[in-house]
């Protein structure tokens, strides 16, 4: 598993989640939001009742986020671990 600076802060982030339903978290790039949060969520038993989704920006990020997380996890992609790309298009008249 990948070493980032999101896991130093592990417990402070699960003991927010367990006394709030809404938390945002906002750190730098390259903190481990993508890869490190969903499996720290998954190993406190979050994933139990609920699924855990992690949102990109782009196809190519979905794609190596899941790819990465599911091989940290070791899973096969398409199971534990999966991804859903959707492209919105909104047009104005």
């Amino acid at each position: 598993m990948a070493q980032l600076p999101i896991l130093q802060f592990e417990e402070k982030i699960v003991e927010t989640m367990d006394k709030n339903s809404i938390v945002v978290i906002i750190v730098e790039t390259s903190f481990g939001k993508s890869t490190q949060l969903s499996q720290i969520l998954h190993r406190r038993g979050y994933a139990k009742s609920e699924s855990i989704v992690v949102t990109q920006p782009r196809r190519i990020a979905v794609v190596s986020v899941s790819r990465r997380v599911a091989q940290e996890l070791d899973v096969k992609l398409g199971k534990e671990v999966s991804y859903a790309y959707a492209l919105k298009i909104e047009l104005q008249s």
